[in-house]
């Protein structure tokens, strides 16, 4: 019926699906936080909910733009959650990244999921060094462990070791769902 226009709609539901999507498991991620034992330090902590806030609103941006991209809705719900699986497959969840196959590789650049990954890794392990426990006794040629190592063993490298150039590009990669997301529901008017 077109009784407002896609502004006031697209900040409105912006908005509202911040509530359920966004500030709700964002308090759950602060609980887990300090249950899991994380690095105890306020710029960590604080890194952390950033980095998790990013995340899960870049993962509803994404769902927003496939659902205006596929117009048809049983085929968006058929496709998005394929879609999104696969970015979490090749975003270093489940594979490191430099073992994921040549050919597919490029895929991981556009995975939101690689960036929040990276950055969650890298502030947990950056610029520290893993206590050996007494008890395991396998032979480690290191200890402590160094936290770069872990780093680099999820395939992590370059300027992406850099918790910050990772925040960037969750926040690049947000910006640019959103306004292609507007820019399509303005053509569908």
């Amino acid at each position: 019926k077109k009784m407002f226009g896609v502004l006031p709609y697209f900040i409105a539901l912006t908005l509202s699906d911040m509530v359920n999507s966004v500030v709700f498991p964002t308090l759950c991620g602060v609980i887990v936080y300090w249950v899991c034992n994380l690095r105890p330090t306020a710029s960590a902590f604080f890194t952390f909910v950033l980095t998790l806030y990013l995340s899960i609103s870049t993962a509803q941006s994404t769902g927003l733009f496939l659902s205006v991209l596929i117009p048809n809705t049983s085929v968006a719900l058929m496709l998005a959650p394929f879609l999104t699986i696969c970015l979490m497959i090749i975003g270093g969840f489940y594979i490191p990244l430099n073992l994921i196959t040549p050919y597919l590789r490029w895929l991981s650049w556009l995975s939101f999921g690689r960036y929040g990954f990276s950055a969650f890794i890298i502030n947990e392990f950056g610029g520290r060094y893993i206590a050996c426990d007494d008890l395991d006794d396998d032979g480690a040629e290191e200890c402590p462990y160094p936290g770069s190592a872990v780093i680099s063993s999820y395939g992590i490298e370059g300027v992406w070791t850099s918790v910050w150039a990772n925040v960037g590009t969750l926040i690049a990669i947000q910006i640019f769902l959103r306004v292609t997301t507007y820019i399509l529901l303005l053509r569908s008017k």
